[in-house]
């Protein structure tokens, strides 16, 4: 049943419509995937010569097998952000006679043969012909472990992604905890991708160890199993919607804080209900990391990499939100602008988001001051600039964007939404601090260039009620524009 089933699939693929639409589209993608391939090749045939530069004095089949638990992570993370799995693929088969088990196993057995699975190989079978074979006579048991992880990887970021639906807050914890045992092991506090390189070391030396990562695919695979079980139709998935629209009403304390409160109750329940944006969470927790990469630039003395990195890392959640500021709304902004509400409160309610957003990453960046206290200036310079500077001119341009927003769909290469506005956002938003961050260094130093923007922070937080009306206006200018836009689109 499952070969037939695979059968089907494969015959689903070779008739759709998507290669009838263009021949020069289907040459143009062939040739882009060959060179993909191409260049998979070649990296892997050199990465012996590669790794002996980097790593002079070290084997590099040892740091190949050391550097894999980061290349695991990484594809784990990649696969959860741009993966997608086949679960309408069985839609037309739920009504037949066909037990349900058949068809999660299909789907399952099926999410094997993808792009992502098939990619590492072309890096890895060039490194293992070149270096691990003439080393290690026949190298399968290597081999074996790669292909086990990959299958890891594949039912793990399905299992990762239906849950992030369900419980965001878990995933999210532990991308965390990954983050954090990568510092360590980065920093040698605990030297994971060593122990890891020598779990495979002992696979190689005696394939019976095999046994381990085979166990943990068959983990992997049960627990999707269990989950495609759980979640197969549409009322189920309800149900788990419901629970995430319930756990949400804790935002209701909100609504005593007038109609701005009430605003910002809808904008967080939008994002804690939606993929695109829960999505946009993830990233956000991905680049709190960023600033570590530059902690011994920091220890040099060299601030403004730095502070361009924790920038990064403080402004992203604004600014990934925020070029979206309205268009979120797009699906009712009519219904939006037809009640009487006040203007106002509305861009309050946004001020005071973005105003969350930056004190909750300021106060998670200052724990970098435990690492290195040279951290919390420009934490505290970049934090204070984010809110009473970045946040007005993302409101601003934010009334630019016409294009609706669907935030129900995923995040992943989906360009719904974007314009010329986000392009143009980028650069005040990311450049500007720089830019007074360079000017005021060379005549007075980094420090008077740190306290410039904590002051012009400041500054753009105690003249609020003075800024936000101009906004206004501007919304007030822009409002039936953006409302005639978003109904015709």
């Amino acid at each position: 049943m499952i070969r037939d089933l695979l059968s089907h699939g494969l015959k689903s693929q070779t008739r759709s419509s998507f290669w009838q639409r263009s021949l020069v589209i289907n040459i143009l993608l062939g040739l882009f995937v060959a060179y993909l391939m191409l260049n998979f090749l070649f990296l892997g045939f050199f990465l012996d010569k590669i790794l002996e530069e980097i790593f002079p004095g070290v084997p590099p089949l040892e740091k190949f097998n050391e550097l894999l638990l980061y290349s695991m992570l990484f594809s784990l993370i990649f696969r959860f952000l741009m993966q997608s799995f086949p679960l309408l693929d069985i839609q037309g088969y739920l009504l037949l006679p066909i037990r349900k088990s058949r068809l999660y196993h299909y789907l399952l057995v099926k999410s094997v043969f993808n792009f992502f699975n098939l990619m590492p190989l072309f890096f890895v079978i060039p490194f293992a012909i070149k270096t691990v074979f003439p080393q290690q006579g026949s190298g399968s048991a290597w081999l074996a472990v790669l292909l086990l992880i990959v299958l890891f990887n594949n039912f793990m970021a399905f299992y990762l992604k239906r849950q992030f639906s369900a419980r965001p807050l878990a995933v999210l914890a532990l991308v965390v905890a990954i983050g954090t045992l990568g510092f360590l092991d980065w920093k040698s506090v605990l030297p994971l991708s060593a122990y890891f390189g020598q779990g495979i070391g002992a696979v190689m030396q005696q394939p019976l160890w095999l046994a381990v990562p085979a166990v943990l695919v068959a983990i992997a695979y049960w627990l999707t199993f269990r989950l495609l079980r759980r979640y197969t139709y549409l009322d189920a998935m309800a149900t788990g919607q419901q629970s995430v629209a319930q756990s949400s009403q804790g935002f209701s304390v909100l609504t005593r804080f007038g109609q701005a409160g009430h605003y910002l109750q809808l904008e967080l329940k939008q994002i804690w209900r939606n993929k695109r944006p829960r999505t946009m969470l993830v990233l956000a927790v991905l680049i709190l990391f960023y600033p570590l990469m530059v902690d011994e630039e920091l220890a040099a003395g060299k601030t403004g990499m730095a502070l361009f990195m924790v920038s990064l890392a403080i402004i992203f959640p604004t600014a990934s939100y925020g070029q979206f500021l309205i268009s979120w709304e797009s699906q009712f902004f009519n219904l939006l602008m037809a009640r009487p509400v006040s203007s106002r409160a509305y861009l309050e309610a946004k001020y005071y988001l973005f105003l969350l957003f930056t004190s909750i990453t300021l106060l998670l960046e200052l724990l970098l001051g435990l690492l290195n206290y040279h951290f919390i200036p420009l934490v505290l310079a970049s934090g204070l600039f984010s809110m009473g500077v970045t946040a007005y001119i993302i409101m601003y341009f934010a009334t630019y964007n016409t294009r609706p927003v669907d935030p129900g769909k995923s995040a992943m290469m989906n360009w719904e939404g974007v314009g010329a506005s986000q392009f143009i956002l980028m650069i005040p938003v990311f450049l500007l601090p720089m830019a007074f961050y360079w000017g005021v260094s060379l005549l007075g130093g980094p420090n008077a260039a740190l306290a410039t923007l904590a002051v012009l922070g400041i500054t753009g937080i105690a003249l609020k009620n003075r800024i936000l009306p101009l906004l206004q206006k501007q919304f007030e200018r822009r409002k039936h524009i953006l409302a005639t836009s978003f109904k015709k689109k």
